[in-house]
């Protein structure tokens, strides 16, 4: 049933139901719910006002010492409506009257209510919003504080910790921006990272959180101490592209950026922790050039395979580099600390550029080498025939595909003979 049938049917309840009966409360809340979800998907500001209007009709018919009903789940549903028609026209009077009633639907909410971490977390999050707006330090304080209440009434394992989780991240980050308080952005980032563990490939929300994550990167790189001249002042440009984005593309391009930034400084200074948010920053950047459409990179990958070869490529601009510099930076990793995960994703990646890179293509010769470099390395570490067998075979095709006398000849046909010895 699309939303207009729900909500004409709904009406009719509605229409069955007269002052003083007693479905009336039940067909003005359902009535209500739905078009705030229409609202949701339209973003027409009639459906909310009206929304709005039937909730304040209901809890009109709940007066605090009425038991029948669940006072508190009205005065959670006015305030929701109210804090998405402050976010929409920014009426401050809105946002006063959503933390009133959120107050209200807390203190019928005491612990061990089963909602009382949704009242928690939501009039946190009005809170954080007027903070944003007035910049007091007692709302944003109190709305952190709501915020691990919230979190602490979902531990691991509940199906809507990621909410709380997300809740205190934007309130600890908009506390970094206006307090500039370093602690506050770490934890944010922290609590990012769990979210995104919350939210696998294809989870709705994800986007979300890794827009949020993101954004996160671009305030820690505004703070690098350490990068002189111009190149200091680009790496500075491209944080604050990513700390205020304008599209989902740029923000992918500008995570690339930082994490080559990264990369090269791991290669200078050697240093972990740089090849670790270089491989974080590319990952997420190479997720967010996702269509809307696909669940996984693997299966974009296929789309694009399938497209490499047509006269009408659907590849985005940068996608084939953001893929190669992320193997390269798993096979980095894996060297420095052996882990054989690591070695896996890079070899994964590698076959993921192979199909980008069909029979013809100008860069297939480097991937071929690449995979079967990544493949004889896995033989070192896990003694498979399969992998030893393959790489013989992809470094003999890229081989063929090579001139004689060139420095990518030598070396293809190094790699080559000492894969051949390896077998024999």
């Amino acid at each position: 049933m699309d939303s207009a049938e729900d909500i004409s049917r709904k009406r009719e309840q509605l229409e069955h139901c007269p002052l003083g009966s007693g479905g009336r409360f039940d067909a003005l809340f359902d009535l209500a719910g739905a078009l705030c979800k229409r609202f949701k998907k339209e973003r027409q500001i009639d459906d909310l006002n009206e929304a709005i209007t039937l909730h304040r009709n209901a809890l009109e018919l709940q007066p605090v010492d009425n038991d029948k009903y669940d006072r508190s789940l009205s005065l959670n549903e006015l305030a929701i409506c109210l804090s998405y028609r402050y976010d929409k026209l920014g009426e401050a009077d809105d946002l006063e009257e959503a933390i009133t009633l959120g107050r209200e639907a807390l203190a019928l909410r005491p612990l061990g209510h089963p909602r009382r971490s949704m009242s928690l977390n939501n009039l946190a999050g009005n809170l954080r919003r007027k903070f944003v707006k007035q910049s007091r330090i007692r709302d944003f304080e109190e709305a952190v504080q709501l915020s691990r209440a919230s979190l602490e009434l979902r531990p691991t394992g509940h199906p809507e910790r990621r909410l709380s989780i997300r809740q205190l991240a934007l309130c600890l980050a908009i506390g970094y921006d206006k307090l500039g308080v370093i602690d506050h952005l770490e934890e944010a980032m922290l609590l990012g990272r769990e979210a995104l563990q919350l939210c696998p490939p294809g989870y709705r929300h994800r986007s979300m959180v890794l827009y949020n994550l993101a954004c996160g990167f671009g305030r820690m790189f505004q703070k690098q101490p350490d990068m002189p001249g111009f190149h200091r002042a680009y790496v500075h440009y491209r944080a604050a592209l990513v700390a205020d984005p304008t599209s989902k593309t740029e923000l992918a391009s500008s995570l690339f950026e930082l994490a080559r930034h990264l990369w090269d400084r791991f290669q200078k200074q050697a240093t972990t922790a740089d090849l670790d948010d270089a491989i974080c920053l590319a990952t997420y950047a190479l997720e967010l050039r996702l269509p809307l459409e696909e669940v996984s990179v693997e299966a974009w990958i296929q789309r694009l395979a399938r497209g490499a070869s047509s006269d009408d490529p659907i590849m985005p601009d940068g996608a084939v580099d953001n893929i190669c510099a992320l193997a390269n930076y798993h096979m980095a990793r894996f060297q420095t600390r052996h882990e054989i995960v690591d070695l896996n994703e890079a070899i994964t990646l590698h076959r993921h550029m192979l199909q980008i890179c069909p029979s013809g293509h100008p860069n297939r010769a480097s991937c071929l080498h690449d995979l079967a470099h990544c493949l004889a390395g896995r033989f070192h570490q896990q003694p498979a025939t399969a992998d030893l067998d393959e790489a013989i075979s992809l470094e003999q095709e890229a081989l063929q595909l090579l001139v004689h006398g060139d420095p990518e000849y030598d070396v293809s046909r190094r790699c080559l003979t000492a894969y051949l010895q390896m077998k024999f």
